[in-house]
């Protein structure tokens, strides 16, 4: 079965999105996952954003150029933007929705957001599915992260699919994301869980190691079962996109470039390997 498989721009650090697009073809992919950034707020990767909110048509023909130039496709776009509770979060998701419409895409990565207290949660609900309505005039899925908040586990995920039952409304299921923000969760059964409601993924490896930043080459630190994952996902029909995220190591060095790029090159082998594409 041939999966799309594609990589998170910010696998290639401080370097981003251009580096991502000029290497990924010689990585053996053909499609990335675009960030939209906040516009005037640092990056935790410290890269220079292609798109922001704020970004105009004339910034969307540039970068739609530079992928036409390198044979690049968008498998989807991240558009993680804060916490979806604020309002001006609400507004700003819009923005990049409205980008990522221009680009074509029918599939965006965000937030599901936090609440501070439980009387908040019908407030972040109606802000979620003003999102999903909002995504949905526009043909697009928006895919929540697994992240701290509403989606931070498979308890979590599984309520907020329950009580919001929005058809553009979905998940993004990070494999590295389960352990790291989770102390007594198993990836697999989390999966297995929420699978149904799965329409993106993130391949991360790592120790499966609560707070443990390791999230390198797939296949080297071997804490996920990249195997069963596919098994569990192509038992739903489930046919990606697979985007690998590589986001380094707690204290390293920064790497360079081609170390990025090896890093992908060889996370690609794996993914061979392991079956998700020829």
């Amino acid at each position: 079965m041939t999966a799309l498989v594609s990589c998170l721009t910010n696998s290639y650090g401080r370097f981003g999105p251009i580096a991502a697009i000029e290497h990924i073809r010689d990585a053996g992919l053909s499609h990335i996952e675009l960030n939209i950034k906040n516009h005037g707020v640092a990056s935790f990767f410290k890269e220079t954003p292609l798109l922001t909110n704020e970004s105009t048509a004339d910034d969307i023909q540039r970068v739609q150029e530079l992928l036409h130039r390198h044979q690049v496709h968008l498998s989807s776009c991240n558009i993680t933007s804060g916490n979806p509770l604020d309002p001006g979060v609400v507004t700003i998701t819009k923005q990049k929705l409205d980008l990522a419409s221009q680009l074509g895409v029918s599939l965006v990565v965000g937030g599901a957001g936090e609440l501070e207290n439980e009387s908040q949660r019908e407030t972040l609900y109606q802000h979620l599915r003003e999102i999903g309505d909002d995504a949905a005039g526009k043909g697009i899925t928006y895919c929540f992260e697994t992240h701290p908040g509403l989606c931070v586990n498979a308890a979590g995920m599984l309520r907020t699919m329950h009580d919001l039952d929005h058809s553009n409304l979905k998940l993004n299921f990070d494999t590295g994301n389960i352990d790291y923000y989770n102390q007594h969760e198993n990836v697999l059964e989390s999966l297995r869980e929420v699978v149904d409601h799965v329409r993106h993924v993130h391949l991360k490896d790592s120790f499966c190691k609560y707070k443990d930043w390791h999230f390198t080459t797939l296949g080297e630190a071997g804490g996920i079962d990249f195997l069963q994952v596919r098994y569990i996902l192509e038992d739903h029909n489930f046919e990606g996109p697979y985007s690998l995220e590589i986001e380094g190591i707690d204290g390293e060095p920064d790497p360079s470039l081609e170390e990025h790029h090896n890093r992908v090159k060889q996370s690609v082998v794996y993914l061979q390997e392991c079956g998700f594409f020829d």
